[in-house]
């Protein structure tokens, strides 16, 4: 089967492409990549790079002109910030402002649990009251984003989580007990989404929902934060729908099928 006569030259081509992207973080403008392609013709190289983005392999940021790794890969390389920002900030900056919300975004890097971008709406001065967390490390037990990753996650990263998880006390709100919190969490396994009701901070609610990539591996906890009397009426039910859509759609640009 090493047999010469079994190998595919288009698909030979699309690979050594690739595999200038797996080696190089930093991302390749086009004319990088058909200089360093070995030799390959610049139309074969557009179409190429064209088909690696339609199909999740690669990701292109407009205002650079630069390609990166897709989303196709945040489950089997530790995707840099830089390459998330651009398929996350535009709709999630949309979503802050068109809810009002703090939006924010939680990933697993490392056994931890970090916040790696928050979005403010634009034209609140709500949110000037707000003191949602700083980007950094997100306790399991006290948010929304922690809930999603103990239902969603894999079962190794999960149990990681769950075994290193302190259940400290952040509010009166806060659950400490781990049993009482796995039960908390087989809910939000059901519904798809959990809430976090003043666990953190006392006045501050959230709702999270998770974002899956392919193979329906969780790719990060998609959150939006406010004020205890903002998740009521016309408010919340905005949010809700705002965020159930935002999810799917992130998860769709992730290669998730189901």
């Amino acid at each position: 089967m090493h047999n010469e006569r079994y190998n595919i030259s288009a698909v030979q081509k699309a690979l050594k492409i690739l595999s200038l992207f797996i080696r190089n973080d930093e991302g390749y403008t086009f004319t990088r990549v058909v200089n360093e392609s070995g030799g390959m013709n610049k139309s074969n190289v557009l179409r190429i790079l064209t088909t690696l983005r339609n199909e999740g392999f690669l990701c292109y940021d407009e205002h650079t002109s630069y390609y990166y790794l897709g989303p196709v890969f945040i489950n089997f390389k530790s995707a840099g910030t830089g390459n998330l920002r651009i398929y996350l900030e535009e709709d999630l900056r949309r979503a802050a402002k068109e809810s009002g919300m703090i939006v924010h975004y939680t990933v697993c890097r490392n056994g931890e649990l970090k916040l790696i971008f928050r979005f403010f709406p634009q034209s609140s001065f709500e949110s000037l009251a707000l003191a949602s967390m700083e980007e950094g490390s997100v306790p399991l037990n006290a948010t929304g984003a922690g809930k999603i990753y103990a239902a969603f996650a894999d079962e190794d990263i999960r149990k990681q989580l769950m075994d290193s998880c302190r259940f400290l006390s952040y509010s009166p709100n806060t659950i400490t007990d781990r049993k009482v919190f796995e039960e908390t969490v087989r809910t939000v396994r059901q519904q798809g989404f959990a809430i976090n009701n003043c666990e953190h901070e006392e006045f501050l609610c959230c709702l999270s929902r998770p974002v899956f990539s392919a193979g329906g591996h969780l790719a990060g906890a998609l959150s939006f934060s406010g004020l205890k009397d903002m998740f009521t009426g016309e408010r919340y039910e905005r949010m809700d729908r705002l965020s159930r859509e935002l999810s799917a759609e992130l998860s769709r640009r992730f290669a998730y099928e189901g």
